[in-house]
């Protein structure tokens, strides 16, 4: 696999309030959990890994790293990130261990929780992150960092999706409920509606089951009652499997099936008793029955 590890530090994360409103503490960033440590590019994991990474360092409350990119599976990406394409990073399915609400851990405009304890599962290269202080540094000539570039405007989301589920009318819930209240109605309604569809799909599945067994039974009996070969029941249990209700209907119009030695008279030579009409054909005596039996004859050729 080819890779090139790119010579500039990404901010991953830091202390501030994001755009979705909430905040996670650096201080509590588990990197032992963050392994293996690899990114997406902006968050598509169907397009396979993009980047890992590597030289983790922590500094006043920010956590950088440098990317390693995949340039077998993204041969043009190492170069969008030296000509400053994608020049951002973004956390991605955050796992959070540690959270509280109250109001004495929140920074100005923060309207989430505050995550005390939490890792990432990914970090993605984006071109814009939830975190607007996840920017690739940016020096002047004199290298200098520069500061400021990007408008930090918190847009309250998720102030907005708690007050949007709140007008869902679930229980316990109002405009004035915390994200984490939301989060909370949410999952609930989750886990009844996936209660629901199983026991939908096990209700199914007996039903299934049951009208099977029905139709089995129909075609055993029909065949018993001389009204179907068992090549014609495999076939109608293909064309009724789950309708019992249409199979009986369908049987109970068909009289029951003569047979071809049902009708036989005494004048039938013994040799010709219980032979096919192939059989008769290849011996030679199809001609004699078609001549001197033609009842005979006829039904040989229909069976056949």
């Amino acid at each position: 696999m080819a890779y090139k590890k790119i010579d500039r530090e990404f901010c991953l994360t830091d202390d501030s309030v994001n755009v979705y409103g909430y905040r996670l503490l650096t201080s509590g960033l588990r990197l032992d959990r963050f392994t293996p440590p690899i990114g997406f590019l902006m968050h598509d994991r169907e397009r396979g890994v993009a980047v890992r990474w590597e030289d983790f360092r922590t500094e006043e409350g920010r956590v950088y790293a440098k990317p390693v990119v995949n340039t077998s599976q993204f041969p043009q990406l190492a170069q969008q990130i030296e000509d400053g394409f994608y020049s951002a990073a973004s956390v991605g399915h955050i796992v959070v261990l540690k959270y509280t609400d109250d109001d004495s851990s929140k920074l100005e405009g923060q309207t989430g929780f505050t995550v005390l304890e939490w890792f990432p599962r990914e970090c993605s290269i984006v071109d814009i992150p939830g975190n607007y202080n996840a920017i690739a540094k940016l020096y002047d000539e004199r290298d200098n960092l520069l500061h400021d570039l990007i408008d930090n405007n918190n847009h309250n989301t998720m102030e907005k999706a708690t007050i949007e589920v709140a007008s869902l009318g679930l229980p316990n819930l109002t405009e004035t409920s915390t994200a984490s209240e939301a989060v909370a109605a949410i999952r609930e309604l989750a886990d009844r509606a996936s209660r629901a569809e199983s026991a939908e799909k096990e209700l199914a599945e007996l039903k299934s089951a049951i009208n099977a067994e029905k139709v089995q039974a129909l075609l055993d009996g029909a065949v018993s009652d001389r009204k179907l070969t068992r090549l014609m029941a495999d076939k109608l249990k293909t064309a009724y499997g789950d309708d019992p209700d249409g199979l009986k209907a369908l049987l109970d119009t068909m009289p029951v099936m003569t047979g071809i030695h049902d009708n036989l008279s005494d004048e039938l030579p013994e040799k010709y008793r219980g032979k096919t009409f192939r059989e008769l054909y290849i011996s030679g005596d199809l001609a004699d029955i078609q001549e001197n039996y033609p009842e005979y004859y006829k039904q040989l050729k229909n069976e056949q």
